[in-house]
């Protein structure tokens, strides 16, 4: 259509169309010849992959599934830590063992905050305390700071995280998910609270903290609800270090694991059927296990993800 823009994906299909009348007498037959030999062009907008549709105000992409991740800035995302440099921090943003840059990011130094919650300049001894900070196979969240030589929005270039935030830094106590990332939608915020409502949802009164990264990474924890409380701005490093510090430390209830194993079942569930994965669809996949009386290790059998599942497919007339 005309009001829509081509974007990566998609093509433009030229359909001709002739005027001509179905009926009239002699005295029109020359006017039918002239309206005959002037055509009508019409553009239809046609995908080219098979794949999920983004919109982005008048622009029309297509991305394939399997794609690799397309970093932009701002992207929550869950990486890895795979190895250290002299200044920053190795991450990677897929479960492959791929070298390519939509994989691969880096941390540096002066994108995270100090141990001491100090804003000042990082020395050489900060540089070789590096590991105390994050080391190999720490699993982190951060933002997409910038992508260097990136020349399209189809992804490449040299992904810059940052760990600024109050939601970013090491992960522990929980429980990792990889899912591809075309599964995540952008959204406004990734950082979702589930369960707690007291009602037969799945959750048993668990409040459950999930966050999801653009590159297909999901986290899985028992809900830190004092940073809940502090909102995105977030307060002192020092007192976000403490709440953090706290939330590794204490170990999670029999009933807290419970739980987060049936959450991250539906997410596995959500991952085999190809649903986009939202808080939506996570809480109706943990309610319909629930009220229909599976066990967590029975989630992920292939006739029960069929059952759990079918209230995401469910579309109201």
């Amino acid at each position: 259509e005309e009001s829509f823009l081509r974007g990566h994906g998609t093509y433009l299909e030229n359909v001709d169309e002739s005027i001509g009348g179905a009926d009239g007498g002699q005295s029109n037959i020359q006017a039918e010849e002239e309206a005959d030999q002037t055509p009508i062009t019409n553009q239809n907008l046609i995908a080219s992959v098979t794949g999920t549709i983004t919109r982005t105000n008048k622009l029309i992409q297509v991305t394939q599934p399997n794609a690799p991740y397309a970093a932009q800035t701002g992207d929550p995302v869950i990486g890895r830590v795979t190895s250290l440099t002299s200044s920053k921090w190795n991450i990677s943003l897929s479960l492959s063992h791929s070298t390519s840059t939509s994989s691969n990011a880096g941390l540096p130094l002066t994108g995270i905050n100090l141990p001491d919650g100090m804003q000042r300049m990082r020395t050489s001894a900060d540089a070789l305390s590096m590991r105390e900070v994050l080391s190999e196979g720490d699993i982190i969240s951060a933002e997409v700071r910038m992508v260097q030589g990136q020349s399209s929005g189809l992804g490449g270039g040299n992904i810059v995280l940052h760990a600024r935030s109050v939601r970013c830094g090491k992960l522990e106590n929980g429980c990792f998910v990889m899912v591809p990332s075309w599964l995540i939608a952008r959204r406004k915020k990734h950082f979702v609270v589930l369960g707690g409502n007291g009602e037969n949802d799945g959750f048993d009164g668990v409040k459950i903290e999930v966050l999801l990264g653009c590159n297909g990474g999901v986290w899985i924890q028992r809900a830190m609800m004092e940073l809940e409380e502090m909102g995105e701005s977030g307060g002192l490093s020092e007192e976000v270090q403490r709440i953090r510090k706290g939330h590794a430390k204490r170990p999670n209830t029999i009933e807290e694991r419970i739980v987060c194993a049936r959450v991250k079942n539906a997410i596995e569930a959500l991952k085999m059927t190809h649903c986009r994965i939202t808080p939506d669809n996570i809480t109706m996949v943990v309610k319909a296990s629930a009220n229909l009386g599976f066990d967590v290790v029975d989630m992920i059998r292939p006739e029960v993800i069929v059952k759990i599942t079918e209230c995401t497919r469910n579309i109201p007339k």
